[in-house]
């Protein structure tokens, strides 16, 4: 008897040893900071025997490979500003979306499943604000900017570094939020003077903040999670949430359509909704605001005055045609 129960569980171990041999090595594009892409990846293989091979790149960057055929081959997009999955979703793009977790996940994330028809899941919320370098101002007797229309005044020239908004999801959130605020004409000047004070485009909007905390310019535009970590050691940053209220990223979760892996793509990304995943995301590491009703508050949110929010129109401003359009007034401006 305990030779045949000694067999069973021989076999059971054998199977159970396969069947974690077999799970697919998921591939992934992530659009979050490169340490939240490392430290997700290593959850997944630890927490959940799912291993991955993750490539990080900017928003911008993974829907162009994505509309060019996905060549590559990826299952997964996750990270990255919703406005841009939202985009690959209505060019049917996306492959449909189910979570066994649904009820857990807060409004926001939930009206990004609705408004992609199924097709993408908002994971986290991050709020954007002008990032100043005091000492760098102070240099040039600049006083440090209040509101958006301020970026546009001549003094600032050359002390803005931004993203580029043809790859970076945060420079297209920030024209967005403009568009939004300001109405005809007046955006479109607006952009234009602010772009003649635009030193130089990076192609993600967390590398816009690597010149100013160096020192090379005086201003960037970024996500607040993306700066809070250096804030406690530098005392020459600051963030300022602009006059006239800001925008903000829902950064979504999506299936590449094609897949062949989906079902091991739709654990993946639920098991990226838990609680237990982005708490420690939410505390120490990316320091968004999560999905998840029973995720811990980000310590990068801790001040309300971050919260000076727009009606952001996800919906709107995600539509092909008005981001293409956007964006080509961007890119016709000297």
């Amino acid at each position: 008897m305990k030779t045949c129960r000694s067999l069973l569980l021989l076999s059971f171990l054998t199977l159970s040893s396969l069947t974690v041999a077999q799970e697919p090595t998921l591939k992934v594009y992530c659009s979050a900071k490169p340490n939240s892409c490392l430290w997700l990846k290593e959850q997944m293989l630890s927490e959940f025997k799912m291993p991955s091979q993750v490539q990080v790149k900017s928003s911008g960057d993974v829907l162009n490979l994505i509309e060019a055929g996905n060549e590559a081959g990826f299952d997964i997009w996750w990270g990255g500003t919703g406005d841009t999955h939202l985009k690959a979703a209505e060019n049917n793009l996306l492959a449909p979306i189910f979570l066994n977790n649904l009820e857990q996940q807060l409004f926001w994330s939930r009206n990004i499943l609705e408004i992609s028809k199924q097709r993408s899941i908002g994971i986290y919320a991050g709020i954007l604000g002008i990032m100043i370098n005091k000492k760098v101002l102070s240099e040039f007797n600049l006083e440090i900017p209040q509101c958006w229309s301020d970026l546009g005044d001549t003094r600032y020239k050359s002390q803005i570094i931004i993203g580029d908004p043809n790859l970076s999801g945060t420079a297209y959130t920030f024209l967005s939020t403009l568009f939004q605020i300001y109405k005809g004409k007046r955006t479109r000047q607006m952009v234009s003077d602010i772009k003649q004070n635009v030193r130089r485009t990076t192609k993600s909007g967390h590398k816009a903040l690597t010149p100013l905390i160096a020192g090379e310019n005086g201003i960037s535009i970024a996500f607040i999670h993306d700066v809070v970590s250096v804030l406690d050691d530098n005392d020459d940053l600051e963030v300022i949430i602009p006059c006239e209220g800001t925008g903000y990223e829902i950064g979504a979760a999506s299936i590449i359509k094609n897949s062949p892996y989906s079902d091991a793509a739709q654990r993946f990304i639920e098991f990226s909704t838990y609680p237990e995943i982005q708490n420690s995301l939410a505390s120490d590491i990316g320091l968004q605001l999560y999905s998840n009703i029973h995720s811990v508050k980000s310590r990068a949110y801790f001040d309300d005055s971050y919260f000076n929010l727009i009606n952001y129109d996800f919906f709107t401003y995600s539509r092909p045609q008005v981001r293409q359009r956007i964006l080509d007034m961007w890119n016709s401006l000297d």
